[in-house]
């Protein structure tokens, strides 16, 4: 009869038999530190420890932590010393650290990414940096499709500018083949027809991020003909591609504010202009008038016939021209509103649907091609006055 077990007995099981192994309950361990995380609340310190291809995850009590006479940081080599066990609650092996040692010279990662960014530097691929588009009228996204990150760009970039169109070129971002994967994306994105190319993806650990720190992938940013904006992982992390591209994102979501001006403040800055004219020929009107009274005054004060009938049409002359002048100022002003206007006024989307156009999403994704449709997708129709859901037939029809 098959022995039906539980998964608390197996890994209860696996926990006695790494227990029972003496070799490996006091033993030195010997490799390089990844995607280290000091939890400064509890002070205990998280952290793998790999070479080559293989790898352990290994973690370092507060007790033990606070005797460490320096702080590990990912890239170092050392020694850990202390005991193998299984973490039964998540079905882990893990290095219970008691000591950990500085061994010489830097871990092949950081090694690598040293010489890479020494080598590519001397060749000048971090020089270039060129200007972003202020206002641009596409963006080709570079990342995974399934990935927090694009949804992260796609909330933004609807929020502070609709109006910009988006293209998804949807690439691997980690895996062997993600660097081959990323560089064909690039390579696509050059015949998008875009004005800016946002790559990246959302953070994780040194290795999630190693695609992005590939010679391929950094030549394929340099030799894009398109201004490029690197949005690889959080803040605090850095890559060979981030000093490739012409503009740095420290988050995909910071990247989409840099992309994009904000539609609210435009509005803002119009609404300021028209103001601050209006007020600037009031003001002039007003000084003009003043002296024409003034004129006018002395005129009359010194009263000799033929001066007061000189000063008279000198001032008629001078009023004509000046109510020529600023006639011409305030109609040319109105004219550049109204050209202000009339712009907003035909990018705001409700207008052309109310003249009978509409809209199709897919999963959020304006589309703007048949072909980004096949048969049993559903997709959103938004007109004027609301929308509605429809499903491509199973023929493909569309």
């Amino acid at each position: 009869m098959e022995l039906i077990v539980t998964v608390s007995q197996i890994n209860r099981r696996l926990s006695l038999l790494l227990k029972g192994d003496k070799q490996i309950q006091n033993i030195s361990v010997k490799g390089e530190i990844s995607n280290f995380k000091d939890h400064f609340q509890s002070g205990h310190l998280y952290f793998t420890l790999k070479e080559g291809n293989a790898s352990i995850k290994a973690v370092m009590f507060r007790s033990y932590a606070e005797k460490l006479g320096f702080l590990p940081e990912n890239g170092m080599n050392v020694i850990v010393s202390g005991s193998v066990q299984f973490y039964e609650r998540d079905g882990i092996c893990q290095l219970y650290a008691a000591r950990i040692e500085r061994d010489e010279g830097i871990g092949d990662d950081a090694l690598s990414f040293e010489q890479l960014k020494e080598k590519l530097s001397k060749e000048g691929l971090f020089s270039q940096k060129r200007p972003i588009p202020p206002v641009p009228r596409s963006i080709c996204i570079i990342t995974s499709e399934t990935g927090a990150a694009i949804q992260d760009i796609l909330n933004v970039l609807s929020r502070r500018y609709p109006f910009v169109k988006i293209k998804l070129v949807p690439v691997l971002v980690q895996g062997i083949d993600a660097p081959a994967s990323i560089s064909r994306g690039l390579e696509t994105a050059q015949k998008s027809g875009c004005d800016l190319i946002i790559f990246g993806r959302g953070g994780g650990s040194s290795e999630d991020l190693s695609a992005f720190n590939t010679e391929i992938v950094a030549r394929s940013v340099y030799n894009s003909r398109i201004p490029t904006i690197s949005a690889v992982g959080h803040e605090t992390d850095f890559t060979i591609s981030d000093f490739t591209a012409d503009k740095r994102a420290p988050t995909p979501s910071a990247a989409a504010e840099i992309a994009v001006p904000d539609i609210n403040e435009i509005f803002r800055e119009v609404t300021a202009l028209k103001n601050g004219i209006g007020e600037k020929v009031r003001s002039r009107i007003s000084d003009l008038q003043t002296k024409v009274d003034t004129s006018a005054a002395l005129i009359s004060h010194l009263n000799p016939k033929a001066r007061i009938d000189e000063k008279e049409r000198t001032v008629s002359i001078s009023f004509s021209l000046i109510k020529k002048e600023f006639s011409a100022l305030i109609s040319a002003k109105e004219s550049q509103l109204r050209n202000v206007t009339d712009l907003i006024t035909a990018f705001d989307p409700l207008k052309t649907l109310e003249r009978g156009y509409s809209l199709v999403y897919k999963n959020g994704i304006i589309i703007t091609s048949v072909a980004d449709l096949k048969g049993g997708d559903v997709f959103t129709v938004k007109m004027s006055d609301g929308e509605f859901e429809a499903v491509v037939s199973a023929d493909g029809r569309k």
